[in-house]
């Protein structure tokens, strides 16, 4: 076992992917220090409202975004390993433009919504802010994991902003000082901002130049993909962050305070989900469009192998010390330690079905995998309004868990029969295809 493990750690796509695990895993791990900070230094009413808020900012965010952070992944690696240099050009100019509209609409539905609801103006600007500069980190973190580095990608968009909130949160906490969540959000959304700037600053250093550069485009492919790309993220969005704001609805802010620590905690799976996705997609897409099948296979097998070491490793000990960590947010948030293992359960089910979603979006099925995340999203919905008037937020856990079960099965099942690899640990054992589907590019008029 110690031979094994020693040559694991030793091959250079173990390092690429251990490297993205211990930045999601920092990241987290200041997430977990940022939030439960929050809720100590806040009643739980206003804790609730502040996870709420943050669950609305984000799937704003997304919404805005119209599908263009995946749109980029996708055709940046595609040009760039062609070097077509006029098309990079044409898709960053096509992309920003589309956001910075959309999410102009989508910052005034919300002031639009909060005004109606007679909310605070402040609180409603600073939450139009943050939602705004989220947005931008989303697509910067996007360009700069493609042209620049993960660390620059992934370190900006959730890593360096929250050391400095952390630390305020802190020195706050040790003065026994009162947050209210206008201030939060207002802290959040300047760290946020610095990272910002930074990541422009490297990614046009990064970029070839493209002064001189003929902006081409190709509008028919990177509208339907874009198109399916949003369809897909306000679905994932919705199962990431709706289901706060149900529990929200349908009990009290409290209850949604306490699901959204038991869910943070449980993201510690969904953390390396995420790893595997910002690895496979800065690695997987230039090797299955260059056709290196054979380096695309090696890649896939020893992510699956560190997913299995990290999800044995971790399950039991998040199990085992429910009670203590959620007793990290506050004294009653102790009590809910089944909700905390179901969700648990739940993302390591998912943290083992490895990089599915990701290979299907990036090689171009996009379209066949939203139907299974919408058939998720309408099986977590029914769940939440059957299981909760049951047995309350434990419901909401549970129908959380289930779903996210099925769909994936479904998304690995699907992964085998149209890309003939299975990104599962199940590989370990042999459960694997044979040969790996070539996706043939459609090809379209370019255009200046």
């Amino acid at each position: 076992m110690f031979d094994f493990i020693l040559h694991l750690i030793q091959r250079d796509v173990t390092r690429g992917v251990a490297g993205t695990i211990l930045l999601k895993v920092g990241s987290g791990g200041l997430a977990f220090a940022m939030f439960s900070l929050a809720a100590q230094t806040m009643s739980p009413s206003g804790f609730g409202e502040f996870a709420t808020l943050l669950s609305v900012a984000q799937i704003a965010s997304v919404v805005g975004l119209v599908g263009q952070e995946l749109l980029l992944v996708r055709f940046l690696n595609e040009y760039q390993v062609n070097q077509q240099t006029s098309l990079i050009k044409g898709v960053l100019l096509s992309s920003l433009s589309i956001s910075s509209v959309a999410m102009s609409i989508a910052i005034c539905a919300i002031a639009a919504v909060a005004t109606i609801r007679g909310e605070w103006w402040v609180l409603t600007v600073i939450v139009c802010a943050f939602a705004a500069v989220n947005a931008g980190l989303m697509l910067g973190s996007q360009i700069a994991r493609s042209v620049v580095s993960i660390v620059m990608g992934e370190g900006n968009r959730e890593f360096f902003w929250r050391v400095a909130v952390v630390l305020i949160l802190l020195a706050i906490f040790l003065r026994h000082g009162r947050l209210e969540p206008a201030v939060l959000f207002g802290l959040i959304t300047v760290a946020m901002a610095l990272g910002l700037f930074v990541q422009i600053a490297s990614i046009a250093r990064a970029l070839p130049n493209l002064r001189d550069v003929p902006a081409q485009s190709e509008r028919s492919r990177w509208r339907w993909s874009a198109l399916r790309f949003w369809i897909a993220s306000i679905l994932e969005a919705a199962n990431q962050y709706f289901d706060v704001i149900l529990v929200y609805w349908m009990l009290d802010s409290a209850t949604a305070g306490v699901y959204f620590a038991a869910s943070r905690l449980a993201n510690i799976f969904a953390m390396l989900s995420a790893a595997l996705y910002t690895f496979g997609a800065r690695r997987l897409p230039s090797l299955y469009f260059s056709k290196d099948h054979a380096q695309f296979e090696r890649t896939l097998h020893l992510m699956a192998e560190v997913t299995a070491l990290c999800v044995m490793s971790a399950l039991p000990l998040v199990c085992i010390g429910a009670p203590y960590l959620l007793r990290l947010f506050g004294a009653h948030f102790a009590d809910q330690q089944s909700v905390l293992v179901v969700l648990a359960i739940g993302t390591a089910v998912q943290a083992a079905g490895g990089p599915a979603a990701a290979i299907l979006q990036l090689t171009g099925h996009e379209g066949k995998y939203i139907p299974i995340v919408a058939a998720n999203v309408v099986l977590r919905l029914l769940g939440f309004v059957v299981l909760i008037p049951w047995i309350g937020v434990l419901g909401a856990a549970v129908s959380a868990t289930m779903s996210l079960a099925l769909a994936t099965i479904a998304l690995n099942i699907l992964c085998r029969r149209t890309t003939g690899v299975d990104p599962s640990i199940l590989v370990l054992a042999g459960f694997r295809s044979s040969k790996i589907v070539t996706y043939s590019v459609p090809t379209a008029e370019t255009h200046e």
